[in-house]
């Protein structure tokens, strides 16, 4: 296979150590919150001085190694599409290839639970590795949960407890790790980042905007149909308002409908998917993010590093990153009663409007910045290598 003959010479690794060996189902060019942040702290960690490398499935149509922005990419994972069969093909080609290139690293860094968690593990057991795996849904489609919903979940979870360290985004997934038996010890709490020398307030930050923006997957759990019933009383207000919809997925299309039967399709643009968010971030007078469920979503940071009010609901990690009142306003979800007075109190309020812009770019500046978030990162594996 290329990509291992690239990571050893005659047997022998071709990288010091101690090294991390990231690994994530999907990776860019996927654009999931997830693969954005592993694809930041990689970059970042590398930028460093640390060997960093990834680890993710194979796609027709793309590489079986690259390097992207300066990170090396082993598209290695091979699958079969059916059923059980997926999640064995997934863990023997992991294990192979961790087992291949064993002496290339120290420290096996999942991103979200999965197959690739419980692989580390037995890597752990097998030749001293440290493991790492990151939590990052919540709630209904918690890392958790969907654990438990496949093959031989169960004894997946009992297995992945067995990591030396469980990350966690939000104060939600603590109460979920410790419902499925992980110790106190194993628990760290290191939210994502974001990248401020990308989003950052644009040149009109603090004059009147009219334009609501939402960026993300269309589908049921973001809510975006009770952002539109929302608008539509807002419009009906008489207030001269535009939703800017940055995002696709599988309900677009009924998203589209409902717009047109509302009445207020005029006013509403579905962009579809968006490489390059910062700008019409800077050009909003607000993000609204409606969801139903999530982890810690990069658009709320991203949104707020911009220096933009955000109104968002009061799931998963949101309420760790915003303060009702201070930094943002939240609201309960599926209800658009709430999300339209939250809406019109930003635009007829703007001095709140303004606070509240202001506060968010303080809270990324002090927490969030990614330059942080990298620190804790390598204080993290820095200990786990002490620990040895």
């Amino acid at each position: 296979m290329m990509a291992q003959e690239a990571v050893h010479t005659n047997g022998r690794s071709t990288f010091s150590s101690p090294g991390i060996m990231m690994v994530v189902s999907l990776f860019h060019p996927h654009l999931g919150g997830a693969e954005q942040q592993a694809l930041m702290l990689a970059e970042q960690l590398i930028k460093r001085g640390m060997k960093v490398s990834v680890l993710t499935r194979t796609f027709k149509g793309l590489p079986s190694f690259e390097v992207i922005r300066s990170v090396p990419v082993y598209r290695c994972i091979r699958t079969l599409p059916r059923g059980k069969w997926f999640g064995l093909s997934y863990m023997v080609s992991a294990l192979w290839f961790l087992f291949r290139n064993r002496n290339s690293y120290d420290i096996i860094h999942c991103h979200l639970l999965g197959f690739h968690s419980a692989v580390a593990v037995l890597l752990k057991w097998l030749f001293g590795k440290k493991t790492i795996s990151l939590v990052g849904a919540t709630g209904p489609v918690s890392d958790f949960l969907q654990m438990k919903n496949i093959f031989m979940g169960n004894f997946f979870l009992r297995l992945i407890a067995r990591s030396d360290r469980l990350i966690l985004l939000c104060s939600k997934s603590r109460e979920e790790a410790l419902a499925e038996g992980f110790s106190p010890a194993q628990l760290v709490y290191i939210p994502n980042g974001v990248d401020t020398a990308c989003f950052k307030p644009g040149p009109d930050i603090g004059k009147p905007g009219t334009t609501i923006t939402f960026i993300g997957r269309l589908d049921y759990l973001k809510g975006v149909d009770i952002l539109l019933q929302a608008f539509s009383r807002l419009i009906n207000a008489g207030i001269p308002a535009r939703l800017d919809i940055l995002g696709d997925g599988p309900e677009r299309n009924n998203l589209e409908i409902m717009s047109q039967q509302l009445g207020i399709n005029d006013a509403v643009a579905f962009h579809g998917a968006v490489h390059g968010v910062a700008p019409y971030l800077q050009q909003a007078a607000m993000l609204v993010l409606p969801s139903l469920s999530e982890g810690m979503p990069n658009v709320v940071l991203e949104a707020m590093a911009c220096g933009l009010p955000v109104i968002a609901t009061r799931v998963g990690g949101i309420v760790d990153i915003i303060a009702d009142g201070e930094n943002g306003l939240l609201v309960d979800a599926q209800r658009p009663d709430q999300l339209y007075e939250a809406m019109k109190r930003l635009f007829t309020d703007r001095q709140l409007a303004d606070r509240l812009g202001r506060q968010a770019l303080k809270t990324i500046e002090q927490q969030f910045s990614l330059a942080a978030i990298v620190n804790r990162y390598t204080a993290l594996y820095q200990a786990l290598m002490k620990s040895s």
